[in-house]
């Protein structure tokens, strides 16, 4: 997606994902662009940030996976260049960023749980402000500041904002990332905001959002084929009742996940307001910044 002087993908195994339904709304204190995109379990992916040209002021771009805020990066004015994150960090380990399955209980205590409100969202913002030294002097940091311990629950199964994915973090791992010099104080321009919402392909399709995979002349003799063969097999053999459990099993859970999902898309109409006031929950982003500036 391109929004201004800025683009942002999603890519799993260095290749960017298509994105499906993209929206573009603007109000006096933001720009926000937001599509879908297909998310994949177990897949380890990245949000690639591009400033497409030079700007009047510097740029401090924040990644939110989940809620969770990541590492701040400060940019120059005169920064052109493309940007890859690929885990959550801080000054010492990393944990990579990776597409996993959602657990769902049924216990009650969690149904009020606002730790979920953003669970199925990549939200990127760019902030603009005035490029400057950052008079913060940063010094040794504690021992409990070199890990990175998320939450990483169970989600009620009633839940609005429940999906069939969310965002997990692989194992700590040692990164040296020292803090930037420079930082951005922000100025009354309007925040860019880059919205990735997501879930599985199959869910998409039956949501309308995504098409279909075209099948092609020969797959379609070849599954032909197989049919005449099955309806050989068929006459031959008398078929069990319980022959199509499984399908109709699975045609439930994807009528359940649709409609889950068509809820959290009603519900989360009013939920803009409030990030426009401040009302967003999700936790703080880490204080330390990273320098984009070339040497």
């Amino acid at each position: 997606m391109i929004l201004g002087d800025f683009a942002a993908r999603i890519f799993i195994d260095d290749q960017e994902l298509p994105e499906y339904d993209v929206v573009v709304s603007s109000t006096p204190t933001e720009n926000r662009i937001t599509c879908w995109i297909a998310s994949v379990e177990g897949k380890k992916f990245g949000v690639r940030t591009k400033f497409l040209a030079p700007r009047t002021s510097g740029s401090a771009t924040t990644i939110f996976v989940d809620g969770i805020g990541c590492r701040t990066y400060i940019a120059h004015p005169d920064y052109v260049g493309t940007f890859d994150r690929t885990s959550l960090t801080n000054a010492y380990v990393k944990r990579d960023f990776m597409f996993s399955k959602i657990e769902l209980t049924d216990d009650d205590s969690l149904l009020d749980d606002r730790t979920s409100n953003d669970i199925g969202q990549i939200v990127l913002e760019v902030v603009h402000g005035k490029y400057t030294l950052n008079e913060q002097v940063v010094g040794s940091q504690n021992v409990i500041d070199r890990t990175l311990r998320v939450q990483e629950g169970k989600v009620h199964e009633r839940s609005k904002k429940a999906c069939s994915h969310r965002v997990a973090f692989g194992e700590e791992v040692s990164h040296h990332e020292p803090a930037s010099t420079f930082t951005v104080i922000r100025d009354n321009s309007p925040k860019t905001i880059f919205v990735f919402k997501y879930t599985r392909l199959d869910v998409l399709q039956a949501m309308g959002v995504a098409p279909h995979t075209p099948i092609s002349a020969e797959t379609e003799t070849e599954t032909e084929d197989r049919d005449d063969e099955n309806e050989v097999m068929d006459m031959s053999n008398e078929s069990s009742p319980s022959d199509d459990v499984k399908p109709l099993a699975r045609i439930r859970e994807l009528e359940m996940e649709l409609q889950r999902l068509r809820e959290q898309v009603e519900d989360r109409k009013p939920s803009r307001v409030k990030l426009e006031h401040g009302g967003s929950r999700r936790k703080q982003a880490a204080t330390e910044v990273i320098d984009l500036t070339e040497d």
